[in-house]
């Protein structure tokens, strides 16, 4: 089969023929219909946070048909199409048994992070990994489950676990702009804060009531006066920040925009440290949770919520397996206005193009 290899940190993709996954008995093989490219991919390339051993297949938002199962496998049939979870975890634990196989105790890896992912013409992955696809769910858009969705489905819920009426969503990129409208979906008024006026233009169209440039000198006033026009009382910020950058700037600015006792949610990963004081957090008794992808509820639910039309990702170029270096570059340049995808022959075959 032909894949796109990452050889060296740095490199970029080498188009080679590689064998096809074997699979194990509880195992699946599937035919690679589309995958979504994500700014993770960029740091895998860039030798950043993960650091798969090499070459390595990157794709972690792909989805396909089945074409091959193990003896042991019941959960889905040949010719459907599925989705992964990523996390490939051995064995059972607390975390598996609840369905939160992100922090498995006993995780093997990572599809397309640390394991071969969807960046081929096929993918291996566990039976109890795939998710079937609502039928006449678009299998581009529904690839994007297991990543872009997902984390914005769990961060959401991640922050709303006590009832929220006024939130800032801090880079509204894809995930963002996924968690503004889940946001306002739900009646919470929503702010986004971003470096492009692009993406901010882009919240409002998805509902938010108020935007800032992260550039602004007044960014903070102005978010903390937004809120309070929307409180019913004096109030003192927002209830609830989702910063998906992460990094020291972000969280400072998110310790001003959140009122006391209210909840910052991080899905945003930067080695900085917060720029939160402990002194900040103990006497306005703030809350800070991390959020990484989702959990298995969170991915059904996810997959329902893209069939409903509830969640509309904006797509954006797409390219074919063997200009998989122009669909980074494309991401790496920030012009894109969605998901980028990298697409196979089998997604045309799939469509009867």
């Amino acid at each position: 089969m032909r894949a796109a290899l990452l050889t060296g940190v740095g490199r970029p993709l080498e188009i080679r023929e590689v064998p096809v996954p074997r699979i194990g008995p509880d195992e699946v093989l599937v035919r690679t219909l589309s995958s979504g490219v994500c700014r993770t991919d960029l740091h895998i390339q860039d030798g950043l946070a993960y650091v798969p051993e090499l070459p390595h297949i990157m794709g972690h938002e792909p989805a396909g048909v089945v074409v091959e199962r193990g003896p042991a496998v019941s959960e889905v049939e040949v010719g459907e199409v599925v989705v992964p979870h990523l996390f490939v975890a051995d064995g059972d634990c607390r975390f598996t048994r609840a369905g939160a196989d992100a922090q498995a105790l006993h995780l093997r890896g990572i599809l397309g992070v640390t394991l071969p992912g969807g960046f081929a013409e096929y993918f291996g992955a566990p039976a109890r990994n795939l998710l079937k696809v609502p039928a006449g769910l678009d299998p581009r858009v529904a690839g994007l489950s297991s990543c872009a969705i997902v984390t914005a489905l769990h961060a959401y819920r991640r922050g709303t676990v006590t009832p929220a009426r006024t939130a800032v969503v801090i880079g509204a990129g894809g995930i963002g702009q996924i968690i503004i409208q889940l946001l306002t979906g739900a009646g919470v008024s929503a702010a986004a804060v971003d470096v492009r006026e692009d993406n901010l233009a882009l919240a409002i169209r998805n509902g938010a009531g108020h935007t800032a440039s992260a550039f602004a000198a007044d960014r903070v006033p102005a978010v903390r006066a937004w809120a309070e026009s929307r409180a019913d009382d004096a109030g003192d910020g927002v209830d609830l920040v989702i910063d998906l950058v992460g990094s020291s700037a972000t969280m400072a600015d998110a310790a001003q925009y959140v009122r006391r006792r209210g909840r910052i949610v991080v899905v945003g990963e930067e080695p900085d440290f917060p720029g939160i004081s402990s002194t900040t957090l103990a006497q306005r008794e703030l809350e800070i949770v991390g959020s990484r992808n989702g959990d298995r509820g969170d991915q059904h639910d996810a997959l329902r919520l893209l069939a409903e039309g509830v969640i509309t990702p904006p797509l954006d170029e797409e390219y074919p397996l063997e200009r998989a270096n122009e669909a980074l570059a494309r991401l790496r340049s920030g012009q894109a206005h969605g998901r980028v995808l990298i697409t196979h022959e089998a997604l045309r075959a799939h469509r009867g193009d």
